[in-house]
């Protein structure tokens, strides 16, 4: 489909339903130049539903950490899942890292990118985590979250989802990164905010 007349699509969809749903094929066969053009075009005042995959991961995010579910579409009048379409194109980029979960209110954050690894302790570790990858040898829980915060942030919840580790064992690597120096937590959707890049 052509990029206007899916931006035409789009504002029908929303006209009718009040966001835009866009079904997996379309969003197979959209490319990232067409998903920043409807976000330019829309980003401004269109919502979309996010992504089967994303329903996917919230979904098992619903049972395996309520309060945090909660504190991100626990509103009863507020159709879950519904986020601003600006989203797309990093949607679709980093399908692994997906929404970021970032600016919870009423439980503690746990997002972390690159610039949160500490120049001393945290290189140094990272660098061992490389070595160790290169040589084939097993990885520790923590070396490999610290890998994956390496290449781009990632919330812990989408880590341990996609990796299929226990929440919980997730949550004892960064309290251990942190506590060894190696590993900046923010907890806050304030003290985070700057580091939240979708574009």
């Amino acid at each position: 489909m052509e990029t206007a007349a899916l931006i035409a699509w789009c504002r029908q969809e929303a006209q009718q339903r009040g966001w835009v749903e866009f079904p997996r094929e379309v969003l197979e066969h959209l490319t990232q130049e067409q998903a920043q053009q409807i976000a330019r075009e829309l980003g401004r005042d269109t919502l979309m539903r996010l992504p089967e995959w994303e329903v996917a991961f919230f979904e098992w995010l619903r049972e395996a950490d309520p309060p945090v579910w909660q504190d991100l579409w626990g509103d009863g009048d507020a159709q879950p899942y519904v986020v601003g379409i600006s989203l797309l194109p990093f949607l679709l980029r980093e399908r692994r890292r997906g929404f970021p979960i970032c600016d919870l209110v009423g439980a503690v954050n746990y997002y972390f990118a690159p610039v949160h690894i500490t120049p001393v302790e945290g290189v140094a570790f990272l660098e061992a985590a490389l070595q160790a990858r290169r040589e084939g040898k097993p990885l520790t829980l923590a070396q490999q979250f610290l890998l994956e915060v390496s290449v781009g942030a990632i919330d812990i919840w989408h880590f341990a989802y996609h990796c299929r580790v226990e929440l919980s064992a997730v949550k004892e690597a960064v309290a251990e990164l942190v506590e060894a120096k190696v590993l900046l937590h923010y907890r806050s959707a304030e003290e985070l905010a700057e580091y939240v890049q979708l574009e």
